[in-house]
């Protein structure tokens, strides 16, 4: 094999273990994020209920909690926070299994078929995927690739972007 072939060949599985790490990175936050909101709902809805059990609040106070306990578990029924965390979880071990076959392969071994089947199930997952939140995923895409070692060809996001709180819709 020539050098210029190892090289191509070197950086198409470079891309796609850039692509498996950033996509799993990315599900990984997807994942706390709609289960920190599945949390903040359901105790926000017991802290509210119990204040307008107990009566220890005015009347107007406890048609409030009650509002926001009727508001709150309407946004996670017609949602699903929990449903999504649960979902990124199974996306995020499909990419992690991706990584797993690529490093089975190991650094030197591989073949140009191998690289092929792995973009090929990169491109199988991807398909039932949900629209990606571009913010979030590119800031996985910069972190998978510090991690890898490599360098970013420049800063996609602008600073008023980067630092944006990630307000993911539903």
């Amino acid at each position: 094999m020539n050098d210029e072939n190892r090289d191509y060949l070197w950086q198409r599985r470079y891309d796609v273990k850039v692509r498996a790490l950033m996509n799993r990175m990315y599900y990984q936050e997807r994942q706390r994020i709609f289960e920190w909101r599945e949390g903040f709902i359901k105790a926000a809805s017991i802290l509210a209920g119990s204040i307008a059990i107990a009566n220890v609040a005015n009347p107007e106070i406890m048609k409030w909690c009650a509002a926001f306990i009727t508001a709150a578990s309407t946004v996670s029924l017609v949602f699903g926070f929990g449903n999504k965390a649960r979902d990124s979880v199974k996306r995020g071990a499909e990419w992690a299994m991706l990584d797993r076959d690529i490093e089975l392969a190991g650094e030197r071994d591989f073949t140009e078929e191998q690289i092929n089947q792995w973009f090929a199930r990169a491109n199988e997952i991807e398909a039932g995927e949900p629209a990606a939140h571009r913010i979030l995923l590119e800031l996985c895409h910069e972190r998978a690739v510090e991690a890898l070692g490599g360098k970013l060809d420049e800063i996609k996001l602008r600073c008023y972007e980067r630092y944006l709180p990630l307000i993911m819709i539903p």
